[in-house]
């Protein structure tokens, strides 16, 4: 055997030994291309192997980007946990092409975002339900935000809170207990502000902006810092 023609069976050999190991790494899930790509590449298989191992893939409908896109929205939508923009970030970092993901985001539209924050807002309303509604929905715009929904479905999602009739009479029930955390809070903002504030009413102005930015009600916080200064 010459040298050419054993160079030609080295050759070979890497790219079944390649497409050996390819396939074991698709049969735990789908992969994109660009993670096939990478995984080869870091057991050492050059990049001409590389691209012969996606070529026969490909042929063997072993891969498919397009497809891939399309499953990993899909299963996006079923579970409403991500935002689309979540779900294109998450694409493109398995290597999807900007063109698949625009030709097929589409179908994750505005209402099926505002479903998912929908239902986002409410397990976190129910989880959170001992806090201020004005803090509450603070946090969530702040969550939602992090989770890459737009600002109007933020707000929307917000709205519909606001709207829901559940969730309101939670909060009214709620108000004893928004009223006994304020005057709690407020005795110790009293106790810390009393040390370096002598004017009685800008003591009471900084404790009810301490309160405000706690997310009370006006009206409880007025409540609270009266029942206080009273107190004192």
């Amino acid at each position: 055997m010459n040298m050419d023609d054993l160079s030609e069976t080295i050759k070979e050999n890497s790219e079944e030994s390649a497409f050996r190991l390819a396939t074991y790494y698709l049969s735990f899930k789908s992969r994109t291309e660009h993670e096939i790509k990478t995984y080869l590449a870091k057991k050492g298989y050059e990049d001409t192997t590389v691209d012969k191992v996606l070529e026969k893939l490909s042929y063997y409908g072993f891969t498919d980007d397009r497809q891939y896109a399309i499953n990993y929205i899909a299963n996006a939508i079923e579970a409403k946990k991500k935002s689309a923009d979540t779900v294109k970030l998450e694409l493109m970092k398995r290597g999807i092409s900007s063109e698949i993901i625009e030709d097929c985001i589409p179908v994750f539209s505005y209402d099926i975002n505002l479903e998912t924050a929908k239902r986002i807002g409410k397990k976190y309303f129910y989880r959170k339900s001992n806090l201020p509604y004005k803090q509450l929905k603070n946090k969530l715009s702040q969550l939602l935000a992090q989770r890459r929904f737009t600002r109007e479905i933020i707000d929307d999602c917000l709205n519909y809170l606001d709207r829901d009739e559940q969730i309101q009479s939670i909060v009214i029930s709620n108000q004893e207990q928004y009223q006994s955390q304020a005057v709690k809070l407020a005795e110790e903002y009293f106790f810390r502000y009393t040390r370096k504030e002598n004017n009685p009413y800008l003591l009471r102005q900084k404790i009810k902006h301490a309160l405000y930015r706690k997310g009370y009600d006006m009206d409880i916080i007025n409540s609270a810092v009266e029942e206080i200064l009273n107190k004192s």
